[in-house]
């Protein structure tokens, strides 16, 4: 693991290492440093040196990486049970944030201000994903612009080889999962 905390073009607001998260525990006890697997790196610094190019000023705020499986558990107990437990992966069987290889972030332009994404991280609406804009932009719950604000942040992470999750806006894989678990070891701490 490779500590991306003061790495050029990224702030860090991590939501896991205070209360404002989907579990209302700080399950990083107030800690505010993130870390990638050494293999996501470059793709991360890519992501960074095109958010220059196309919008100057801009950085990425990271809300987490690298999540050990303990927090994996604490977050997979807040929506078991419920209609949202698909969107937290089994402790053991890990999600991609347990390898090191997913990021979850949004981008702040040049006076520190969020992009619009229409929804807050974390969040489990339909719309919170590229699956449910379509039909949250014709009843108005998300706008024209917050569509275009994710479009924008897409093709900057795919263009560094990143790969969007269909259901969270803010996340992203360093590779597909069946690689991963082919190749990669979980994280634990």
């Amino acid at each position: 693991m490779v500590e991306i905390t003061r790495l050029h073009g990224f702030k860090m607001d991590l939501r896991y290492g205070s209360f404002n998260n989907v579990t209302g525990h700080d399950l990083y006890c107030g800690i505010q440093r993130a870390f990638v697997h050494k293999d996501a790196l470059p793709k991360l610094k890519k992501a960074a040196t095109l958010l220059q190019k196309e919008m100057p000023g801009a950085v990425f705020v990271v809300y987490d990486a690298s999540r050990p499986i303990y927090a994996q558990e604490a977050l997979r107990k807040t929506v078991r049970g419920t209609p949202y437990s698909s969107f937290v992966a089994s402790p053991g069987k890990g999600g991609m944030h347990n390898f090191g290889l997913a990021v979850d972030m949004t981008i702040a332009d040049s006076s520190g201000t969020l992009l619009d994404m229409g929804t807050d991280f974390d969040s489990f609406e339909r719309c919170a994903g590229s699956v449910g804009e379509e039909d949250a932009l014709a009843s108005g719950r998300l706008t024209q612009k917050q569509v275009d604000n994710r479009n924008f942040y897409r093709s900057i992470m795919k263009r560094a080889g990143w790969t969007p999750l269909n259901s969270e806006w803010w996340h992203f894989n360093a590779y597909p999962s069946k690689y991963v678990r082919e190749h990669y070891t979980k994280f634990e701490l």
